[in-house]
């Protein structure tokens, strides 16, 4: 994560009182975790109690600015829909009430718009070191499923399909329906239940739950996997996330 210093970031004030505005004051030293964090293709942020960003990698900032599904809104993050807000806030409230040790990770599902699949959110504590007096925060990983997913070129070359059946297949694996997939190729419904047919048949499958089941396995899988993303960027934050100088 690139230091607040150097780049505008929203934050609240009075988020966690002045202990947390000398936190920010201090000269943050890149390390090699904040480089990892950079790297890493699923969106990183952190939050103070009560939701406020303190910081974010590249590919958290990119899913924010969409505002398709999660924003920030005045210095917070949050939901376009009030009741995921509603859960956010609740994840982060439970991950920095600092009252048992260790505590789980939450884990919810935020919706988007156009019918695009949620992204899953996964919301821990941030270990107890990097706590400022009273202040605590919360690490969250946001997992995109529509990049996790194997991509038209990966289908096409893993099971053979042409052109229209790998765009066929990268669709369902988001979520859409038969008819939704025609309606917004602007195709007719039984050209694409023909192509489903060739594609079952060239991956080897007998149903669409089978064939989903199957390509899924080919790529990250977002909810499946998404436990596995969290877990690497927490093991990223074991490491020295800032070094502070005076």
């Amino acid at each position: 994560m690139h230091a607040i210093s150097r780049r505008r970031k929203l934050r609240s004030s009075h988020a966690v009182g002045r202990s947390s505005a000398e936190y920010h004051n201090r000269r943050r030293v890149p390390s090699v975790a904040v480089q990892a964090l950079d790297q890493l293709c699923v969106g990183v942020i952190v939050t103070g109690n009560c939701g406020q960003v303190i910081d974010m990698n590249p590919a958290a900032q990119s899913i924010v600015q969409l505002e398709d599904g999660l924003l920030v809104r005045d210095d917070r993050l949050c939901a376009r829909r009030v009741f995921e807000s509603a859960k956010v806030a609740k994840l982060i409230a439970d991950a920095t009430a600092g009252s048992k040790a260790g505590a789980a990770a939450g884990r919810m599902l935020v919706g988007r718009r156009d019918g695009l699949p949620a992204y899953v959110l996964t919301v821990a504590p941030l270990h107890a070191e990097l706590a400022v007096n009273d202040g605590r925060f919360a690490i969250i990983v946001v997992v995109n499923p529509e990049r996790h997913s194997p991509s038209e070129r990966d289908l096409a070359e893993l099971f053979g399909l042409s052109p229209a059946e790998a765009r066929l297949a990268a669709a369902l694996l988001t979520g859409r329906t038969l008819c939704e997939i025609a309606t917004n190729s602007d195709i007719q419904i039984t050209t694409v239940r023909t192509q489903l047919g060739s594609v079952l048949r060239k991956v080897g499958a007998e149903r669409q739950s089978d064939l989903i089941r199957i390509l899924s396995s080919t790529g990250i899988g977002s909810l499946s996997f998404s436990a596995e993303w969290f877990d690497i960027a927490a093991a990223v934050t074991q490491m020295p996330l800032w070094l502070c100088g005076a």
